[in-house]
């Protein structure tokens, strides 16, 4: 089975929102996706457009989401960070 996650793009993408971010709650939020982690960064949480994504320290990730569509819109706004939020 393909893993249809690029983990290291995750990972830039959590780095991204806690850089450019604003605070929220126990995180930052950037673009509406809020990235956030336990205490000793053996997971990372992004959660937005009603999807939570959980990343896991072995490779491992966990989707939460209602509908197709919604994941959808959450990996849009993800692969949107990821493209036009960089050091100038």
């Amino acid at each position: 089975m393909q893993n249809e996650l690029d983990n290291r793009i995750i990972l830039e993408v959590f780095d991204k929102i806690r850089r450019f971010g604003q605070p929220y709650e126990d995180g930052h939020m950037l673009e509406g996706i809020v990235a956030r982690s336990d205490f000793d960064g053996y997971s990372v949480v992004l959660e937005g457009s009603g999807v939570t994504l959980q990343l896991n320290f072995h490779q491992s990730y966990h989707f939460e989401y209602a509908t197709n569509g919604l994941k959808e819109q959450f990996m849009a706004k993800v692969d949107y960070i990821h493209r036009h939020f960089n050091e100038s």
